[in-house]
């Protein structure tokens, strides 16, 4: 599914459950920025709507009491990610873009892409059983396909395997099989893609939303992702 397509129906849903009225999914249907937004999950959508001033933030965090009847807890668990999103001292559209272009690092990272990696024999039990430790929280539904050279990237930015192993499997005199070494030689381009870059630095307050049964908003391999982002981001988005 393209990221367009993925935005409409991240925005359908937020209009469902009741985040948004009919004017503002109007609006964020007709927004011009709307088709290159790399938007996945109802979260993302409600932080970009928020980053564009289709929803106030100042109005954020109480969204929540909109919620269509029966849908009270998932509309908290959207709105509790979305401020997440989009809280900071950074103006909203930086912290947003710096949060997407994290989310967009886990993308297709998953169990059954672990579980290939290791009958590839590119992770060896030791590391998949640490990568498993360690995979992100996805709701399947808003979930990308299972990417096998995403989650190879993945568990170099998390420490689970080190650049220096990843480089030797794309070596020359590896025992890596053809379908294996693809998987390398895309893995290896994700990680120089998400490691590059200029320094500048922000420096971001985190917010605390009370919530039971909220969902973990600093997960480790996302950290490390932003850390990485943070001065690639701010250089295209300030220094162009």
């Amino acid at each position: 599914m393209n990221p367009e397509a993925t935005g409409l129906r991240a925005l359908s849903h937020l209009h469902t459950l009741g985040l948004l009225t009919d004017a503002e999914h109007a609006q964020a249907l007709a927004h011009p920025d709307l088709p290159t937004a790399a938007l996945r999950t109802p979260s993302e959508a409600l932080g970009w709507a928020t980053a564009k001033d289709i929803v106030a933030p100042e109005a954020l965090p109480g969204l929540r009491a909109r919620a269509a009847p029966g849908a009270e807890d998932e509309a908290h668990r959207t709105v509790a990610n979305a401020v997440a999103m989009v809280s900071g001292q950074a103006p909203a559209w930086v912290l947003l873009e710096i949060s997407l272009m994290a989310n967009r690092l886990e993308d297709g990272v998953t169990e059954s892409a672990l579980d290939q990696l290791q009958a590839l024999q590119l992770v060896d039990p030791a590391q998949h059983a640490q990568a498993r430790s360690l995979l992100p929280e996805q709701e399947p539904q808003w979930a990308a396909p299972a990417s096998p050279a995403a989650t190879l990237a993945w568990a170099v930015r998390t420490g689970v395997m080190s650049p220096a192993q990843l480089q030797a499997l794309a070596s020359p005199t590896s025992a890596v099989s053809p379908e294996g070494r693809q998987i390398v030689v895309d893995a290896l381009a994700r990680t120089e893609r998400s490691s590059g870059g200029h320094t500048k630095t922000v420096h971001t307050r985190s917010v605390t939303w009370h919530s039971t049964g909220a969902p973990r908003t600093s997960r480790a391999s996302k950290v490390i992702a932003i850390v990485a982002l943070v001065a690639v981001a701010l250089y295209f988005l300030f220094a162009r």
